[in-house]
């Protein structure tokens, strides 16, 4: 659902130039021209995810507006709406009065298309309650102080932002170089946010920033430490820069103390609630893989139990199919798909006769040839699972030979799947390592020597030489139906 944004602004343009920045964006958007008219669309309506509420207005101006607002909401027992002010006007009391007044945002006219979306967005997103997102989560407080460096060329920059930000319960920590946050970053505690100034020598506040991320790299750090710039100059291409570098906001200089706890400490909320979504995000994708993987191994142990003679065959293969693509340096998530493919590779086998399959002598010709259909009954079932496409590999292609007279499609070397290659040796190994109605299970040596001289025309030669050497770490044959 898009969200939805009401613009108030008497000026017709403004309101236009919004609106399609905004919708194209993805949002809903409502233009209103005067406070009353706000006041009396919402009391039908209802509330939207944020409001954006210019100054200036005839009538009724953008700060009685806004009182109002509030009355409305608290006689009818209605939460805080976010609303950001609209100004072209740069007057400092104003950006003061209007954080004093518990908005969320200041943003400048005439708008500049990159900076209105990413500060509506920010806004959004520090306010999930009015929004789309999952209800429950808290921002990532623990009581501990806010960590905060603060990178400037100018002394008396520096002074007044640590004053300011430590009267406000924040650690703080001045540098007055790129150079020198590099060099803190490689040697202390990660900070909670970085503001950092753009006009400096040497290395600038963007180079700065570039330099940051790379490092940031080197060191394995996973989340990007979010970075507000500092600057004196009012110009729109320089807030556009940076945040096309991944700045999170801006700052003016000379500092409003108001302004600047508030759009720190809202930057800082802001990061908290965004990696409690990635890691409500990534708990949520784990516990359906996890569940994924039991109806797999439920369904595997429903095609084992269709023949006699293999019980447990498909786990194994699964098993041994995931250690060879470990050692061969699999990513972990290469090899849990691996293991899935293992799992599955012989789901084809529900479509061949019992009798054909649990046959305990030799088959005949025609029976063979139904039971070589199995690959591509299996690759047929497994195409309907769209979110997972590879997952048909092992169970298409694990009978092919790299020599090309495998079936069902003839392929030969590096036409032949990777993953499906590993899962041949594996099938093969347990096929002769289990029991059968005709055998017991060949031995280790035996079993060896086939995977040996089956390199290079039956198996890769790559993947059949990591099966060998964990055949000859297994001393005492335990990998085998017992």
């Amino acid at each position: 659902m898009a969200e939805w944004v009401i613009i108030v602004d008497d000026d017709v343009l403004n309101l236009k130039t919004a609106g399609h920045i905004l919708s194209r964006n993805q949002m809903r958007v409502t233009a209103l021209k005067s406070g009353p008219s706000l006041l009396e669309y919402i009391k039908e309506k209802g509330m939207p995810g944020l409001i954006l509420l210019d100054i200036k207005m005839p009538d009724m101006d953008g700060f009685e507006t806004y009182v109002k607002l509030r009355e409305f909401e608290e006689e009818n027992g209605l939460p805080k709406t976010p609303v950001a002010f609209l100004t072209a006007d740069e007057n400092k009391e104003n950006e003061k009065r209007v954080f004093e007044l518990g908005a969320d945002d200041y943003i400048s006219k005439p708008f500049e298309a990159e900076v209105l979306v990413h500060r509506v967005r920010n806004i959004l997103e520090r306010h999930p309650e009015t929004n789309h997102f999952e209800a429950g989560l808290s921002i990532n407080k623990t009581g501990l102080s806010d960590r905060v460096v603060v990178v400037d060329d100018d002394s008396a920059n520096l002074k007044v932002a640590e004053r300011i930000l430590s009267r406000n319960n924040m650690n703080v920590t001045t540098l007055s170089s790129g150079r020198e946050l590099l060099e803190h970053i490689a040697s202390n505690e990660i900070p909670d946010i970085i503001l950092l100034d753009i006009k400096m020598p040497d290395m600038d506040g963007f180079e700065t920033l570039k330099n940051l991320r790379e490092r940031e790299k080197e060191l394995g750090i996973p989340d990007s430490i979010p970075v507000i710039f500092l600057t004196a100059d009012e110009s729109d291409a320089s807030e556009t820069t940076g945040l096309k570098l991944g700045a999170m906001d801006f700052i003016r200089k000379p500092f409003v103390p108001e302004v600047l706890t508030i759009r720190v400490r809202h930057t800082i909320d802001l990061v908290c609630l965004q990696r409690e979504l990635a890691a409500e995000v990534e708990k949520k994708s784990q516990e359906k893989e996890s569940l994924f993987i039991h109806v797999v191994q439920s369904l595997a142990d429903a095609i084992d139990a269709k023949d006699t003679y293999t019980k447990g065959h498909s786990g194994r293969v699964a098993a041994y199919a995931r250690e060879i693509a470990k050692r061969y340096g699999y990513s972990e998530k290469q090899q849990n798909d691996i293991y899935m493919m293992g799992l599955l590779h012989d789901i084809g086998k529900i479509g061949v006769p019992d009798n054909i399959i649990n046959k305990p002598s030799k088959l005949t010709d025609e029976e063979f040839e139904e039971i070589k259909k199995h690959p591509l009954k299996g690759a047929h079932i497994l195409e309907n699972i769209s979110e997972m496409p590879a997952l048909l590999k092992g169970a298409r292609w694990h009978h092919e030979r790299i020599d090309g007279r495998g079936y069902p499609d003839g392929l030969k070397g590096s036409e032949i799947p990777e993953e499906a290659r590993i899962i041949a040796v594996a099938d093969s190994y347990d096929a002769m390592s289990s029991k059968r109605s005709y055998r017991k299970p060949l031995t280790q040596s035996y079993v060896r020597s086939e995977i040996e001289k089956g390199m290079g025309t039956q198996f890769d030669p790559v993947f059949a030489k990591i099966m060998l050497e964990i055949i000859d770490e297994d001393t005492e044959y335990r990998l085998r139906e017992i």
